[in-house]
């Protein structure tokens, strides 16, 4: 038997597919509201743990020294040479805090994965905050090795584009090049256009090996399975079989996080413009309130990645044969689950 769905096997009692899944994803996930809100949250306090020592170190250093918002847009040169040693030893000391809060915003991400899984596969309103953070404690070691299979696969994807097998395949066989190294090119343009397609394709790779561990975590989570290999290579053939299907989706909410980003760009440049001695500080709750609203429209983007990839895994691949835990019930998170079917209740044991 097939391990991908035929669309004409279409369950009557499930939902039927929206037309557009990204729209829907995207409504669905503005409205958990409570949800998106501890997810951006979480994050925001790690950014915070790392701006801190920031904060209290310009708060010694300026003290009464100047004037109110006299290195408002810049740090004169006096400041940076005066100040130089003490800087740079926080400097250090912030980089290697940043690799450990770098870790922990990657199991933090497992862990919110977990939780958008949980809210939308149960389909049952009330109680999302519970149902969040019980759905990051069941699914994070499954996701954590995922997480692992995703750098390595990032690895390798990289040595492919920036190692050898690009420097034998395209610089030495493809233009011919007695040795891979770039300034041996007749013509400027010529290595910018190598350049160019080698950043285009480093780019494309990275967009689906994350869709493809977005897909993969789904996987896990629809099946309740715990073999990260075995999802991720059944997840890569589901792709490979309905691309269209499955990332069509994801490829419209990336379009809308960018335009999103290269709004809040340009109006940060305007605000960055402005800044002056004289400026009010307005102008610098601007500054606070446009970039935690870009935190918060990647939190609920990346909020309806995961409900457009459970649409687009109902869609493609079949179910277990074992009973789909996630037909529609109700029933508290870690209990008992009780099927709805019509205007009856079931105990389901």
């Amino acid at each position: 038997m097939s391990l991908f769905k035929d669309p004409r096997d279409q369950d009557p009692r499930e939902p039927e597919l929206p037309r557009w899944i990204f729209l829907h994803a995207l409504r669905v996930t503005i409205g958990r509201t409570s949800v998106w809100a501890v997810a951006a949250s979480l994050i925001a306090l790690l950014a915070f743990a790392q701006a801190l020592p920031w904060l209290g170190w310009f708060d010694r250093a300026i003290g009464a020294a100047y004037a109110p918002g006299e290195l408002l847009v810049e740090l004169e040169e006096n400041f940076r040479f005066d100040l130089r040693a003490s800087r740079a030893a926080l400097d250090a000391s912030t980089q290697s805090a940043g690799g450990a809060l770098a870790l922990l915003a990657m199991l933090i991400g497992a862990f919110s994965a977990g939780g958008w899984l949980q809210v939308f596969l149960e389909r049952t309103e009330g109680e999302s905050v519970r149902k969040f953070f019980y759905g990051g404690a069941r699914f994070f070691l499954r996701f954590v090795r995922v997480l692992v299979v995703t750098l390595l696969v990032l690895q390798l994807l990289r040595w492919v584009l920036h190692g050898r097998p690009w420097e034998w395949l395209v610089l030495e066989k493809l233009c011919g090049l007695s040795k891979p190294d770039m300034e041996l090119f007749e013509s400027e343009q010529h290595a910018r256009t190598v350049d160019l397609a080698q950043t285009f394709l480093h780019a494309l790779g990275f967009a689906l090996v994350m869709a493809w561990a977005d897909f993969t975590r789904t996987r896990l989570a629809v099946h309740g399975t715990r073999s990260a290999v075995w999802a991720g290579l059944c997840t890569a053939g589901a792709m490979c079989l309905h691309p269209v299907r499955m990332l069509r989706p994801l490829a419209l909410l990336l379009a809308i996080e960018v335009l999103a980003l290269t709004l809040a760009a340009a109006l940060l440049a305007q605000l960055e413009g402005s800044l002056g001695a004289d400026s009010s500080a307005w102008t610098l709750v601007a500054f606070v309130t446009t970039s935690l609203g870009v935190h918060i429209a990647r939190t609920i983007v990346r909020g309806a990645r995961y409900s457009a990839c459970v649409l687009a895994t109902r869609d493609v691949v079949r179910p277990l044969s074992r009973p789909d835990p996630w037909k529609r019930s109700v029933g508290g998170p870690g209990g008992p689950r009780y099927p709805i079917d019509g205007d009856e209740y079931a105990v389901s044991m």
